[in-house]
């Protein structure tokens, strides 16, 4: 019974796993991505934002919003939390079942590796997910700008009605 509950909760681990936006770099290409980073933001009457980011200033915070395609601003006072994601991370989950089912060779020995498995791979997946992110409780929003489609602010030319996702790069 428990291992049926320990497989089921592998399996559970593997599908839950979230999609990342496709405009993001892989780790080898971060210094040439032409789009801001994905951020998920939390404002205050517990409204989630999610998309790429655009611009940051000293009081709003400008994001493309991919089910909209259209731009929201965010004002900087407003905001409980944010979480930006700037690349792709590795996908380990498949190590999760693969070496799980090494623990069966051990023999008895598999009652003490089994587990010891689960858990070494479940954390450098989770680990490896978490690998590009940064959140509020890291990130400054002077150092937010870097991460921003606009580092320097949108420049006067572009109108912000202008800026759409480019459907051939985007998930």
């Amino acid at each position: 019974m428990k291992t049926k509950y320990i497989l089921y909760c592998i399996i559970a681990l593997i599908i839950s796993s979230c999609a990342t936006p496709a405009y993001l770099p892989t780790s080898d290409n971060i210094d040439v991505n032409q789009f801001g980073s994905y951020i998920s933001i939390v404002s205050k009457p517990n409204t989630y934002i999610r998309g790429e980011l655009i611009s940051i200033d000293s009081n709003k915070i400008v994001v493309l919003k991919k089910s909209t395609n259209k731009c929201v601003i965010v004002l900087i006072k407003e905001v409980k939390s944010f979480e930006i994601k700037y690349a792709l991370s590795k996908n380990y989950a498949w190590s999760i079942p693969l070496l799980s089912l090494f623990s069966l060779t051990h023999g008895y020995a598999a009652i003490a590796t089994f587990p010891l498995n689960v858990l070494v791979t479940v954390s450098v997946s989770i680990g490896s997910d978490n690998a590009f992110k940064y959140s509020n409780r890291n990130m400054t929003y002077s150092k937010l700008k870097m991460f921003a489609r606009f580092p320097q602010g949108i420049p006067q030319r572009i109108n912000i009605e202008n800026i759409k996702y480019i459907s051939d790069t985007i998930e």
